[in-house]
């Protein structure tokens, strides 16, 4: 399996969404490019033998409102270290998320400032969770309710089911110097949440939580993850909003919102956005450079007119390692997204995007690659990221004539282009037709060290 689709299964966990023969084949080369399979908060875990039925969709409640769970992962230094017996990296880290919403910058370790949200604003969503297809960048409403936690039988979840930190220490604050205000039901075996009030939290999802997850070198399925019951991971810093971290786990209320002016919206099919790249990467798409040296998630004044601009500066294969010629570049998913109500290609007939050299000139280590105000030497193909299935063409930019330039600030060059998809040719490729699309990559055709460009404005018409 080539490199220029391995990346793909970056949005894929251990799951019965996700060909586990295909990761495995992948994960080599998607660690030497540098992406990282996600490694959600193990709080809980079964023998994999002892499988439940996916959820359906929650009751409608209020104003879209509806029933659901809550576990967190991350977490503050001092809340981590009260609980080091738990392991190192129990809590999981939201810096590496299966969206990969985190800008890379060479030879520096990320930070939250690298995500391109808030970190008490984003969160994890169930793979099994019934709106999961084209989750990345969604955005949800969610508040704390108080009472017991149920469990995936419908009844009151045993504390002894999972790694329950009020019985390690029950005296730790949270990151507000509030204390742990205390379990009614510890008596009983269960746990009875007190929230903090009635407020709630707007989150995007940068994350998936598996149903599976090898432990031990088993594959297991989490307690949490793999649920009938409709179920969020969200960061320590959203969650200590709501409750109480040492609860671990709480019932919420929840419902899919506008990323913008937080109006609801319906809840299944999800809502996944045609324009898959705007200022932002746009909601329903995953980010996904492989092999690079850095990777701008969105990188201020880069993009047309001044606007935001993804960007990376690729690296080439022989550098990580592989053969072959040419080097890395930067693809787009809506996991799952050919399953029915999402289908975000079907019925388009044009891709349109900008795209530019990101060299400053002489003197800029990419310059060698793609030389200020040249047209860069990508591939464009498209493919579905589960299925492993790919339209029987791609794309070299360097053969298409643009439909317009635009000139940069800095005096470099956007090139426009308006490419109709029935050049790719899907009928006749393994996917079978433009519905079992749900990706689109530009690899780099350049065997410089460093090559570097920005897309700005890609959109699906």
């Amino acid at each position: 399996m080539s490199v220029t689709c391995c990346y793909f299964a970056a949005n894929c966990s251990l799951s019965s969404a996700c060909s586990r023969a295909m990761l495995a084949r992948c994960t080599v080369l998607l660690l030497a490019a540098g992406i990282v399979l996600a490694q959600p908060l193990e709080q809980g875990t079964v023998p994999n033998d002892q499988y439940t039925a996916a959820p359906a969709p929650p009751p409608l409640g209020t104003d879209g409102w509806r029933t659901g769970r809550s576990t967190f992962f991350d977490g503050s230094d001092t809340f981590k270290n009260a609980y080091l017996a738990r392991g190192a990296g129990a809590f999981g880290d939201i810096l590496y998320g299966s969206c990969q919403y985190a800008s890379i910058r060479d030879g520096v370790a990320r930070d939250y400032s690298d995500l391109p949200f808030d970190k008490a604003q984003v969160a994890a969503l169930a793979q099994k969770d019934p709106d999961y297809p084209g989750s990345c960048g969604r955005c949800y409403e969610i508040r704390c309710q108080d009472g017991l936690v149920i469990g995936n039988d419908t009844t009151p979840v045993n504390i002894d089911q999972f790694y329950y930190l009020a019985t390690v220490d029950d005296t730790v604050t949270d990151d507000f110097g509030r204390s742990f205000p205390g379990n009614s039901a510890f008596d009983q075996g269960e746990q009875n949440v007190q929230c903090w009030g009635d407020n709630s939290v707007f989150v995007h999802i940068i994350d998936s939580c598996p149903a599976f997850q090898v432990k031990n070198g088993a594959e297991v399925q989490q307690l949490w993850c793999n649920s009938d019951i409709y179920h969020f991971d969200l960061s320590y810093w959203a969650f200590e909003q709501l409750a109480h971290p040492t609860y671990g786990v709480m019932m919420v209320d929840f419902r899919p919102v506008d990323c913008y002016t937080h109006e609801a919206l319906v809840f299944t099919p999800g809502f996944v956005n045609t324009t898959i790249y705007s200022d932002q990467v746009e909601t329903g798409w995953n980010f996904g450079p492989y092999y690079v040296h850095s990777a701008d998630f969105w990188r201020q004044g880069a993009g047309v007119g001044g606007s935001n601009a993804s960007c990376v500066n690729v690296a080439t294969k022989q550098s990580y390692g592989q053969a072959g010629s040419g080097g890395g570049g930067l693809g787009f998913s809506a996991v799952n997204g050919t399953d029915a109500g999402y289908q975000p290609f079907a019925g388009k007939t044009t891709l349109d995007f900008w795209v530019k050299s990101n060299s400053t000139g002489p003197g800029d280590e990419s310059e060698a690659g793609y030389p200020k105000g040249t047209l860069p030497d990508l591939n464009v193909y498209l493919s579905n990221a589960e299925a492993a299935v790919y339209c029987a063409n791609s794309l070299e930019l360097t053969s298409l004539t643009p439909a317009g330039t635009q000139p940069t600030a800095n005096g470099g060059t956007y090139y426009h282009f308006q490419i109709p998809f029935d050049n790719f040719n899907c009928a006749g490729g393994s996917a079978g037709s433009l519905a079992n699309i749900d990706s689109i990559g530009f690899g780099s055709n350049s065997n410089a060290d460093y090559a570097s460009f920005c897309l700005d404005d890609l959109i699906l018409v």
